[in-house]
């Protein structure tokens, strides 16, 4: 079992940026590298990777590594502040990547207690359908929200537990 993490955008595309110039990659790469401690701490093989040029460079490095579940960590982002909350999506031809995106959104609303907005299937995401593994890519909360905002700049490592209960669990249901 090999977990893949990716933290979303990177290199010249910092992703969505907060009114205070806060960068979407920044957050993405300190909830993931927070992940990959854990992980590898309690004997997980995983690996992280963030893009330096483009998302083009995801799914190849993925599946080269021979992973067995892919999660790629973002921030959502609205032109209104009041958009909140956590979501996950998913490619919608995955059962165990649906399986993943649902024990995930459940954990992360349950530790932040975040607006749930749901699961959601994807057929647009490069990164959820070009990769071999189960893919999930979730918007942790909305870097655009000042309420959300707080909690992913003064909390990360909420996030980054609340993925490692996920793996745990998805893993205890014999998925990976």
């Amino acid at each position: 079992m090999k977990i893949f993490i990716n933290a979303g955008h990177g290199g010249t595309d910092p992703g969505a940026c907060s009114k205070q110039k806060i960068k979407e990659s920044d957050i993405a790469s300190i909830i993931g590298l927070m992940l990959l401690n854990r992980l590898k701490l309690n004997g997980y093989f995983a690996e992280y990777f963030q893009q330096k040029e483009s998302h083009f460079e995801i799914s190849p490095k993925e599946n080269q590594s021979g992973a067995t579940c892919f999660i790629s960590i973002h921030c959502n982002s609205f032109t209104k502040e009041e958009a909140n909350g956590v979501e996950v999506c998913y490619c919608k031809d995955s059962k165990k990547g649906l399986e993943l995106a649902q024990i995930v959104q459940k954990e992360i609303v349950s530790a932040t207690g975040l607006t749930d907005r749901g699961v959601k299937a994807r057929e647009d995401l490069t990164v959820l359908n070009r990769t071999k593994a189960p893919a999930i890519l979730i918007e942790t909360a909305f870097i655009s929200n000042p309420n959300d905002l707080k909690l992913l700049v003064e909390s990360p490592e909420v996030f980054a537990e609340a993925i490692w209960e996920s793996i745990k669990k998805f893993k205890s249901k014999g998925l990976i």
